[in-house]
């Protein structure tokens, strides 16, 4: 499905939740001091590789991802936990469990609904490779099911390195543009619009602070916010790109970058190392483990806030 249009909508202070819309929990992990170091640090590889290349398949690490939530493939439906992720836009699942790890994983042996693809599925992440091939079955997402939907069941998970050992999630939805998907397989939002089944062409998150969050398909939940939504339209149809005005750090402005996106599988927020640097200076921050550029302290109110929002696809 070609869309001519998304935008990225803000809470900014009521507006009418839409009918039946279909709710998905997520739950929040949190790190230890340990594996918050080696998160910020392999997420940074990942932002490296990111900047500095023109490949448009270069996807988020991971490493720092704690919000994921339920859903089933095959029929019977067989449970994984899932990062929904806006800076990729394929499904995968794991059919291999790694050693001395209890994540859920795939057997397409036990699905009645399952079909057999065989096509390779490769992702190069920051730290290193995850591949595995697609398939095609039944997804359940909350009340939704997708039929006959092509993801990928993956068996080489090395490249997430020890936070995805120790994660709670098995694998990760993409809810980017169908341009970045790899094997240029149809998105799951893309599938779900298509499929007739959501109110409107929109989802949008509820992430809780130490608390369970929210991820809602088809509208927007208004238990979570009041007032209207200020739309912003994209820049890029890739990832969920926007113009970017200015950042600013108190009253002083600290950086002249045009363009950032909104990147739901990561808690970091990069930039340009000079700009980043001078941020983290006037902040007082420290560096981890003294690699450059990447930066960690308590401060005491967030220059950007997450929660809520949300994205609608337009006709």
């Amino acid at each position: 499905m070609a869309l001519s249009l998304r935008r990225l909508a803000v809470a900014a202070s009521t507006a009418a939740a839409a009918a039946n819309v279909f709710s998905v929990p997520l739950s929040k992990r949190e790190l230890s001091f340990e594996e918050t170091v080696e998160a910020v640090n392999k997420g940074t590889q990942k932002w490296e590789a990111r900047l500095g290349k023109d490949d448009p398949v270069v996807i988020d690490d991971y490493m720092n991802a704690q919000y994921y939530g339920e859903i089933g493939v095959g029929t019977p439906a067989q449970k994984e936990m899932v990062i929904f992720d806006t800076g990729s836009s394929n499904l995968w699942v794991p059919n291999t469990r790694p050693f001395l790890t209890s994540h859920n994983i795939y057997d397409h042996s036990k699905s009645s609904t399952y079909k057999k693809n065989g096509t390779t599925f490769a992702i190069q992440y920051g730290s290193g490779p995850v591949s595995g091939v697609f398939s095609a079955d039944t997804v359940t997402i909350g009340d939704l099911q997708l039929k006959d939907y092509t993801f990928a069941e993956v068996d080489k998970t090395s490249g997430l390195g020890l936070g995805y050992r120790l994660g709670k999630f098995d694998g990760i939805l993409g809810l980017g543009w169908d341009s970045i998907s790899v094997g240029g397989v149809p998105t799951p939002m893309n599938a779900l619009v298509k499929s007739g089944q959501l109110p409107e062409p929109v989802f949008a998150f509820y992430l809780g602070n130490n608390q369970p969050g929210e991820l809602v398909f088809g509208g927007v939940d208004p238990k979570h916010y009041t007032g209207d939504f200020s739309f912003v339209p994209l820049s890029s149809e890739s990832y969920w790109e926007i113009k970017l005005d200015g950042v600013k750090l108190g009253s002083d402005s600290v950086s002249s970058t045009k363009s950032a996106i909104v990147d739901s599988g990561t808690s970091l927020l990069a930039g340009p190392k000079s700009e980043i640097a001078a941020i983290a200076t006037k902040l007082g921050a420290k560096s981890i483990l003294g690699k450059d550029g990447t930066w960690w302290t308590a401060v005491p109110s967030c220059l950007i806030s997450p929660s809520p929002w949300a994205a609608r696809t337009l006709p």
